[in-house]
């Protein structure tokens, strides 16, 4: 039983590394635009770099429906090659400045980007 109990331990950790190594390889996230208006809507796209199934993609210019760690998040869905796609409102209220978009997925980031708010003249 001691046997088996080893065994499982280390199968577990060489897969749990495993996924560690695909999201740290090759995941992205990219933005249409870097600029914004408050008001306007956003497309984020990218790859998780193999993690399939939800993303969360976390900024604090998202709406407020929903959160990890604190932290406005939306979610989308990932295909089985990692790749997922989202449009993201962002609201009126929203302060002029840079702002940083994280995704996670298979509970680990894969990728950090920016876009800034700005206001229409």
């Amino acid at each position: 039983m001691r046997r088996f109990a080893l065994g499982f331990a280390a199968a577990l950790v060489l897969a749990l590394s495993a996924v560690g190594l695909a999201l740290a390889a090759g995941g992205s996230i990219h933005i249409r635009s870097h600029r914004v208006e408050a008001g306007h809507r956003i497309r984020i796209h990218g790859s998780t770099g193999g993690c399939p199934g939800r993303v969360t993609l976390l900024s604090k210019a998202f709406p407020h429906r929903h959160e990890f760690a604190g932290v406005p998040a939306v979610y989308a869905h990932a295909n089985s090659g990692g790749k997922f796609h989202r449009r993201v409102r962002i609201p009126e209220h929203r302060k002029v400045r840079r702002y940083s978009v994280t995704g996670r997925c298979g509970g680990g980031n894969f990728a950090l980007t920016h876009f800034r708010v700005v206001r229409h003249h």
